[in-house]
């Protein structure tokens, strides 16, 4: 699965010279050969851009040998991604099938081409869901179309494991004689002699307390949503429990034991999809609420400049759009180019490359959901 470490692993194998090669691999449904024609015609489109840009000939294998041998794997076209990103220097390979589909291009910059990647943390993008019952414990990393369960460290995986007596056998019992939800599946409860009581309630305090210290310390350096699944009883307590700032306010209810990994990944992107969207919306209120305070801007100059000297919160840019030119570091100047020209950068790519490393968050985004006669815009820092 790719995530924001996995970008940032990514752009510290940067090299002078990279190639970037994006493929639509919805087509192979229809035709799968069509594949390895698309990208053959995408490496010889490369291979013209670095050669224009002073690679020697001999040198060429360097960046293509890897990719060539790529084309002809049987196995890495019996996939279901909608998108393939493949990355090539002079000394490293990698490549990814992603749930979000490409325009396919292939691009020779100075630093690796990554701003179709950035809705793989948007609207695709990243959340946790936190599965909690008596006897099971998940964790699941979940993207609109994927989920993959996360091995839990020093954390207990039920609720006798953290007792670590046997009267919760009789203290604590779980029933599944509920009503039915709305998913036609019956809601499981914590409940026994004396449902509600104190000791009851402490002892699963006690339980969800341990489950967040251990995740707290698993995902320290996480800025992801976390999603709750459990019986509705259990909200409450684990929401006092819990200390990461990032728990969601709903939550999936249910006993999360009668749901497979993909059934809550499915419960969860309903509850996340309009999360995500809310975060691109309050950027654009922000930015236009900024305006005219020199806090915000939609001048490319300006934010190519702000960029890289770290001062950019969130970077906004409509999907697709390119603006070529140079950014000379040394005299903090921006030129620009009609269109792409030998040793061209583009320039949003910079400006989002520096914006992620340096902490700021970018959206990529829908012609008509930018604001009018903009295509691009950030919000500083100070």
């Amino acid at each position: 699965m790719f995530t924001r470490e996995t970008l940032d692993q990514l752009l510290s194998k940067g090299k002078d010279k990279n190639l970037s090669l994006y493929l639509s691999t919805g087509f192979q449904e229809k035709d799968p050969q069509q594949g390895k024609i698309k990208l053959k015609n995408l490496l010889k489109e490369g291979e013209s851009q670095l050669l224009k840009q002073g690679v020697k000939k001999s040198q060429l294998k360097k960046y293509t040998g890897s990719i060539e041998k790529l084309i002809e794997d049987t196995k890495f076209w019996n996939n279901e991604s909608k998108g393939i990103a493949i990355f090539a220097t002079e000394e490293d390979f990698q490549y990814y099938s992603m749930p979000v589909d490409f325009a396919s291009r292939a691009f020779v910059t100075d630093e690796l081409y990554i701003q179709p990647l950035f809705p793989v943390f948007q609207r695709n993008g990243q959340f946790y869901i936190l599965a909690i019952s008596q006897n099971d414990l998940r964790l699941l990393h979940c993207t609109r179309d994927d989920v993959r369960e996360i091995k839990l460290e020093n954390v207990p995986t039920s609720i006798h494991e953290t007792l670590q007596y046997d009267v919760v056998e009789k203290q604590i019992q779980f029933s599944t004689k509920t009503p039915s939800n709305i998913d036609g599946k019956r809601s499981a409860v914590f409940h026994g002699q004396g449902f509600g009581m104190e000791d009851e309630k402490v002892n699963i305090l006690r339980y969800c307390q341990e489950i967040d210290a251990g995740l707290s310390k698993q995902l320290i350096n996480e800025n992801i949503p976390l999603i709750l699944a459990g019986v509705q009883y259990l909200f409450p307590i684990y929401k006092e429990a819990n200390k990461l700032p990032n728990l969601l306010d709903e939550g999936i209810i249910g006993n999360p034991e009668e749901f497979s990994n993909k059934e809550l990944q499915k419960k969860g992107w309903s509850i996340i999809e309009p999360y995500f969207k809310k975060e691109e919306m309050e950027a654009i209120a922000k930015y236009n609420n900024l305006l005219g305070t020199g806090k915000s801007s939609n001048d490319i100059h300006e934010i190519v400049s702000a960029a890289y000297n770290q001062k950019i919160e969130a970077l906004l840019v409509t999907k697709g759009k390119e603006v070529w030119g140079c950014y000379d570091k040394e005299n903090n100047s921006v030129e620009l180019h009609p269109e792409e020209i030998d040793n061209s950068q583009e320039l949003l790519n910079f400006a989002a490359i520096h914006t992620f490393t340096n902490g700021g968050k970018v959206y990529v985004i829908e012609r008509e959901e930018m604001p009018e006669n903009t295509l691009y815009l950030a919000i500083f820092r100070y």
